[in-house]
């Protein structure tokens, strides 16, 4: 079947009632791994994974994997190919074709040369490359934190912007408001590349997201892997289920309210914000979050009202995230006027 040596990229083509009408083999001596392809605007198709080769049908390799670019015709013959990446470990995940007849691909990156700027630790981050109509970078990001990081997902969407989903180990660097061991998370930059927001969802064990598509109302759903039964995550059967989230359009945190425990009064406030609990609740971490996700403000409270001054925010919609002592979360919207 024309294999090159060890793993290739193996694409078929199949009719409409699933008979083979033709197959080929991509790649080089070493490993090369597809793993995503979609239909172009030309006909052809566009694909995405990673390649340790430098010969064969690849050609500039920057050392061990790098994402690879893979574009063929309707007949599956090459039209060209590009490897992305540094000396490292690069991996591309998913692909799609953008309304100007470019491509946005994302995977991972632990590179710190090459085609991947300002990266100074060998830990493993998102990574979103822009390409042209031929395959060249328009614009690169890398984020994430100091652990395992990894994008799995990639869509464009109303606005032209671009969604990323996968999973977080980390809770620094770019990472805000991980709940536990492993979780989604949801990233939303625009048509050049400038984040938007950032979104962690979970619980105390294990979540992947795998899967992200935007929904008729602007929305997004989300699909992949949940094994809490805490936080963001509930009806949990057994250590993994498939876990779907659906996620509302705007911005990059939700509302829980799920066991209305605390009252944010005034809401709209001038700043002068009094947090009161239904219950007396001891150790209580309150954040204040911006639309971002980022934390602007975090204190233990031990007192079933508590006074906060917000003057000093700036106009706009701020949410309110109180960490109970029994690990529930709550997350509440309010306004600063």
């Amino acid at each position: 079947f024309g294999n090159h040596g060890a793993a290739d990229y193996y694409v078929v083509k199949l009719n409409d009632t699933g008979s083979v009408q033709w197959q080929k083999c991509f790649g080089g001596t070493t490993a090369d791994v597809a793993s995503d392809v979609q239909l172009t605007t030309d006909g052809g198709y566009i694909l995405s994974g990673y390649s340790n080769s430098n010969d064969g049908d690849v050609s500039g390799n920057h050392g061990s994997n790098d994402f690879w670019i893979l574009k063929i015709n309707s007949s599956g013959n090459i039209l060209w190919q590009k490897s992305l990446g540094g000396s490292n470990d690069d991996e591309a995940n998913s692909i799609k074709q953008t309304i100007d007849g470019g491509y946005i691909v994302t995977g991972l990156t632990s590179s710190i040369d090459g085609d991947i700027s300002g990266r100074t630790s060998f830990d493993t981050d998102f990574w979103t490359v822009k390409l042209d109509a031929s395959g060249n970078i328009q614009w690169e990001k890398h984020l994430g934190g100091t652990q395992v990081d990894k994008a799995n997902s990639i869509i464009q969407d109303s606005d032209g912007g671009y969604v990323v989903a996968g999973y977080v180990s980390s809770n620094d660097g770019n990472v805000i408001g991980m709940h536990g061991y492993v979780d989604f998370w949801i990233l939303k930059y625009d048509s050049n590349g400038n984040l938007q927001w950032q979104k962690c969802l979970g619980g105390i064990d294990y979540e992947e997201a795998h899967s992200i598509i935007q929904t008729n109302n602007g929305g997004y759903i989300v699909a992949g892997a949940g094994a809490s039964n805490d936080g963001d995550v509930t009806g949990n059967h057994g250590e993994n289920d498939f876990w779907v989230v659906k996620l509302g359009a705007g911005v990059g945190i939700n509302e829980i309210n799920s066991k209305n425990s605390f009252e944010i009064l005034p809401n709209p406030s001038n700043g002068n914000v009094t947090i009161e609990f239904l219950e007396q609740n001891e150790n209580c971490r309150v954040i204040i979050l911006n639309q971002l996700g980022q934390e602007l403000y975090s204190e233990i409270l031990n007192q079933k009202s508590q006074l906060l001054n917000l003057k000093y925010l700036p106009q706009g919609i701020y949410f309110v995230k109180a960490q109970m002592q029994n690990g529930d979360i709550e997350v509440k919207k309010f306004i600063k006027q």
